[in-house]
């Protein structure tokens, strides 16, 4: 199993950081590439299509006040299988924040594990960029 994490700091309150990531169903509003997304409450899964027409199926674990606990089996056009992520964010302070991103992942057939690993690395740290240009900090 290959793992990464990725932490970023915001200057701005968790609160504020969480309004913006916090709805499992709305990544399009600070995760680049996607088209739009399908909600589906009755499995607690989201499909997004990214700009470039690929899909992906991503399922809710678990939840709480300030973290989403997710996976998805089928990858789509990633290059993993087996993926499951935590995405949590935390006060570090009272205007301060931070994001932590953990995952864990299989590479898929043909794929070596470091060419997986980076192609996830460069895409969510393109996401945790976006956050902080959308929310100003």
């Amino acid at each position: 199993m290959t793992a990464f994490e990725l932490k970023q700091h915001y200057d701005a309150p968790a609160a504020k950081v969480w309004d913006l990531i916090g709805d499992f169903y709305a990544v399009e509003r600070w995760m680049p590439g996607v088209a739009g997304v399908l909600r589906n409450d009755d499995q607690q899964t989201r499909t997004i299509t990214l700009h470039d027409g690929g899909r992906l199926v991503e399922k809710l674990v678990e939840e709480g006040p300030f973290f989403h606990h997710y996976r998805f089996d089928d990858p789509g056009p990633v290059p993993v299988r087996g993926f499951t992520a935590r995405l949590t964010v935390t006060a570090v302070g009272a205007n301060h924040s931070e994001i932590h991103w953990a995952a864990r992942f299989e590479p898929t057939p043909g794929v070596t594990e470091e060419d997986a690993k980076s192609a996830l690395v460069g895409f969510y740290t393109s996401c945790l960029d976006k956050v902080a240009a959308e929310i100003g900090a």
